[in-house]
């Protein structure tokens, strides 16, 4: 009984000298700092005026294979639609609701031609049907909520009459934007959010961050366009 008390003093005490040198040893890291309120840009913006704005938006999206046309009104805007659709024999597309797209008079230029406009929404009981009818779309029409210039970027969230289908599924995507919608980097757009305390973009369940069309790479470095969504991208900037 002695020696087994012993024992465990001796070990308590082991125990005790490891915990000490432990506690006296220098910490590895040290403490980390407080979150700063601000963060630093990752990239840089010249100027933030929209011609500015616009010069950058075309270089860095054309750089990650986005295609990119500025037009002048609604007219221009609905023709550069058209083209892109007849070029590619589409007679079928996947579309936000019109008035999330900035072109007056598009829904029904598009009817006047023959093409077929789904505005998909997802019910849990319909589900497989109406993913099996989107299959069918050639291209996907929406509208952004911003455009980041140093990037390349287009922001879009999804919301009522906005759902993702139209940029996921089809292999060409279509996005429409006005020239005042142009930011100069994704954080001053969120920033923006905040500012303006938008509620709803809490309450929207996707917000995507689309750079480019989908782009796939293997590990032999080869990059393959649309396996995982669109392999074209179409950017339409109206002035």
């Amino acid at each position: 009984m002695v020696a087994a008390k012993q024992g465990e003093q001796r070990m308590t005490s082991s125990r005790e000298q490891i915990l000490a040198r432990l506690r006296a040893a220098r910490r590895p890291f040290p403490d980390a700092p407080m979150r700063p309120r601000h963060y630093a840009p990752v990239t840089g913006v010249d100027a933030d005026d929209a011609e500015a704005l616009l010069a950058r938006f075309i270089e860095t999206a054309q750089a990650v294979h986005t295609q990119v046309q500025v037009v002048d009104g609604d007219a221009a805007a609905a023709e550069a639609i058209l083209q892109a659709l007849q070029e590619r024999a589409i007679t079928e597309i996947l579309a936000w609701h019109f008035t999330h797209i900035p072109v007056r008079g598009l829904k029904k230029q598009l009817q006047t031609v023959g093409i077929h406009i789904q505005q998909p929404y997802i019910k849990e009981e319909s589900r497989a049907n109406t993913l099996e009818k989107a299959r069918n779309a050639g291209a996907g029409l929406t509208g952004v909520d911003a455009l980041a210039a140093t990037t390349g970027t287009i922001i879009v969230s999804s919301g009522k009459g906005r759902g993702r289908l139209p940029t996921v599924v089809p292999p060409l995507h279509i996005a429409v934007a006005r020239i005042d919608q142009l930011v100069g980097r994704i954080e001053d757009w969120l920033a923006q959010q905040r500012t303006d305390a938008h509620d709803d973009i809490r309450a929207r369940a996707n917000i995507a961050f689309i750079s480019g069309p989908s782009a796939t790479g293997d590990i032999e470095m080869m990059k393959v366009l649309g396996v995982h969504g669109p392999g074209e991208l179409i950017t339409i900037i109206k002035r």
